[in-house]
């Protein structure tokens, strides 16, 4: 039996593989699990700090969420988070109430029903403000971003 060949020290190869792999098993894996998360905490939180940096025209970078994902479509700016952008072109930007609403749900926040679709609502400026909070932009950075020079 293995405990008998462990202490007279006459384990085979295959036998000490064997017994490596279940120790990684049962006691390195749960370590490296938790590592991967910590890994991902700081690289959000990371990511949230450069953005807190940021002016209201400098380039926002993109969080993941708590699962590692990135999402498909995230602000520039604060100005174009905060709905007062104007683009080259003359035109406005194109960051919207339903962009924010899916946003806020890529990063596991649920709403009611209720005044989505209204642009300029108070709870419209509510939920960009929470989703500067998750990106790491304050309510400070968001209210400077609306003063025009």
């Amino acid at each position: 039996d293995l405990p008998t060949k462990k202490m007279s020290g006459s384990l085979s190869a295959d036998e000490l593989r064997t017994m490596m792999k279940e120790v990684i098993k049962t006691e390195l894996t749960p370590i490296i699990s938790r590592l991967d998360e910590i890994e991902l905490r700081f690289q959000i939180m990371s990511t949230q700090q450069q953005n807190s940096l940021a002016g209201r025209d400098d380039h926002l970078v993109a969080v993941p969420n708590e699962q590692g994902e990135f999402p498909e479509e995230f602000p520039t700016t604060i100005r174009s988070l905060s709905g007062i952008e104007v683009l080259p072109d003359g035109q406005q930007n194109n960051w919207n109430n339903m962009k924010t609403i899916r946003l806020l749900e890529f990063y596991g926040e649920e709403f009611e029903q209720t005044d989505l679709y209204h642009e300029h609502s108070s709870r419209s400026w509510a939920r960009r403000l929470l989703l500067a909070t998750k990106i790491g932009v304050s309510r400070i950075q968001m209210n400077f971003a609306q003063i025009e020079y």
